[in-house]
C-alpha cells in the first residue's frame, strides 16, 4: 500500500488526475440527474417567503443513487429548480454509485454543501471521500476540506493551518 502525505493540494490533484487517468471515462450514474430529489426527516419547516426548508431529524436525501445523510438539512431551489443544500452531522454522509462500474463514491464530514446545478458536494471539518468496489476500499483521501464533482469525477483536498496534513491512501491493484 502507497501512504502520499501532501500538504498543497496542486500536487495531490496532479496525482489524483494520474490515478484516475487509468481508469476511463468513468461518471456519477447519469440517470440521477433525471430523477426527482426526496428527503425524509423527521420534522421540516418550510418558510415559503425565504424559499427555504429545514429539516431536522435523521435527514436522508435521496436522488437516484445518490444518498445523503445527516442530523439537519437546509434546503432551497433556484428559479430553474435545481437543488442546493447543506447538510450536518456527526458526522453527515453521501454515497454516490459511479456509472458502468461496480463502484461507489462516499463520503463523510460535519458538513456537507450541496450544489444540484453543478453536481457538486463540499465537504468541511474532517472530510473523507472513499471509492469502493462493490464494499472494498480502492482508494481513500482525508483533509479539512474536500471538493467533489460528481460529473467530472475530480476532487480537491485541502487542510487549514493547526489541522493535520492531507492524505491519499492509494491501495494496492491486483496482481
Amino acid at each position: 500500500m502507497s501512504i502520499i502525505h501532501l500538504s498543497r493540494w496542486p500536487a495531490l490533484l496532479l496525482i489524483v488526475s494520474l490515478c484516475m487517468a487509468g481508469l476511463g471515462p468513468l461518471r456519477a450514474e447519469k440517470a440521477d440527474r433525471d430523477k426527482p430529489t426526496t428527503i425524509d426527516a423527521d420534522r421540516l419547516n418550510h418558510d415559503d417567503q425565504k424559499q427555504i426548508t429545514i429539516f431536522t431529524g435523521n435527514v436522508v436525501l435521496t436522488k437516484g443513487t445518490l444518498i445523503m445523510r445527516g442530523d439537519r438539512m437546509e434546503l432551497w431551489q433556484d428559479a430553474a429548480g435545481n437543488t442546493f443544500g447543506t447538510m450536518v452531522g456527526k458526522p453527515a454522509r453521501f454515497r454516490q454509485k459511479r456509472d458502468g462500474v461496480n463502484e461507489f463514491m462516499e463520503g463523510e464530514s460535519v458538513r456537507l454543501d450541496y450544489n444540484g446545478k453543478d453536481e457538486v458536494v463540499t465537504l468541511s471539518q474532517n472530510a473523507i471521500l472513499r471509492r469502493l468496489e462493490g464494499d472494498v476500499l480502492k482508494d481513500q483521501v482525508a483533509g479539512d476540506a474536500l471538493t467533489y464533482n460528481n460529473i467530472t469525477e475530480q476532487y480537491q483536498v485541502e487542510s487549514s493551518q493547526g489541522q493535520p496534513r492531507s492524505r491519499m491512501v492509494l491501495m494496492p491493484g491486483k496482481r
